[in-house]
């Protein structure tokens, strides 16, 4: 049995506004996220670099006078949700159904992209190992191997077979 380590999802917040460790705090309790608080695009642009995130909030009403564009950070996003919301307007019950619901539809997809992936490889995979189990099969009938030979073939053919009963669809 494996025991997998489900760790919340984490948000690098991006705001100026008075009362923004409040915000956090409420979007981390209501979402179930981490949140990363910074006050400047550099500092966002800082922890991208350092960090992975599973969403990157930017407040839309942060004013443009800094020297780093929100341009640069959408490029250094990696593979976290680019997001701009109005933080005032939405307040944190709002931003954090969004934010619930925007993570929920990117697991879902995770998932499908998975069971996808799985059924290609599967499919691709069938033919080699038909053809294994069945060569392994003919030279077993033939019957004129040494004993380590056969204990070879023997252990190829139950791999290729475990191989087979993994790859079946559920």
């Amino acid at each position: 049995m494996t025991h997998e380590i489900e760790l919340a999802p984490t948000v690098l917040l991006l705001t100026a506004i008075t009362g923004a460790d409040h915000m956090a705090e409420a979007l981390s309790e209501r979402a179930g996220v981490v949140i990363e608080l910074v006050r400047s695009r550099r500092a966002a642009l800082a922890s991208l670099r350092r960090y992975s995130f599973d969403a990157v909030m930017i407040d839309a009403t942060l004013p443009d006078g800094e020297v780093t564009p929100t341009q640069m950070l959408w490029q250094n996003t990696g593979d976290a949700l680019p997001m701009e919301v109005d933080l005032r307007a939405l307040g944190a019950s709002g931003v954090a159904r969004l934010l619930r619901g925007v993570l929920n539809r990117r697991e879902q997809m995770e998932i499908q992209v998975r069971e996808q992936v799985t059924r290609n490889l599967a499919e691709s995979m069938r033919g080699p190992i038909t053809t294994l189990l069945l060569q392994s099969d003919l030279v077993l009938r033939e019957g004129e191997l040494t004993p380590s030979a056969e204990a070879k073939v023997r252990e190829m053919r139950a791999l290729a077979d475990d191989l087979r009963v993994r790859l079946r669809p559920a």
